[in-house]
């Protein structure tokens, strides 16, 4: 299971929200709240590298070198469901923490019936599945 620290989860969200892989240089421009310093972020998205949350794209011409460019391994939803799946109320009882969590996340949303009916027909997978 992957946790990220606050810095990281500021990266990731720069990533999730870019439409392709950034650089170190790029991510610090897209971090405006954040005054990184270089060396900083070379540690952070190493960090990142290690827990799989990031992986390398490719690289990028910066002046007289090379620099790699960074991706999130998983998306946004990927990594939430993952964060769900990984709290202990989840683990000591997952239908109830499952009715809870479906609760919360209809209330007061915009779903839309295609989405709804995709749900639909995820539980009727589910339950042909179990018998």
């Amino acid at each position: 299971m992957m946790r990220l620290t606050k810095s990281e989860m500021e990266i990731m969200t720069v990533l999730w929200e870019a439409d392709h892989p950034l650089s170190r240089t790029e991510i610090l421009e897209n971090s405006k709240e954040k005054s990184w310093k270089d060396s900083s972020i070379h540690i952070l998205l190493n960090s990142m590298l290690e827990k799989g949350a990031v992986e390398v794209a490719g690289f990028e011409k910066m002046g007289s070198h090379y620099g790699r460019t960074y991706a999130p391994a998983l998306s946004e939803s990927q990594y939430a469901a993952q964060q769900i799946k990984s709290m202990s109320s989840y683990k000591k009882s997952q239908g109830q923490a499952m009715r809870c969590i479906f609760s919360a996340l209809l209330d007061g949303s915009n779903v839309d019936d295609e989405t709804l009916r995709d749900l639909e027909k995820m539980l009727r997978d589910r339950r042909t599945k179990n018998k």
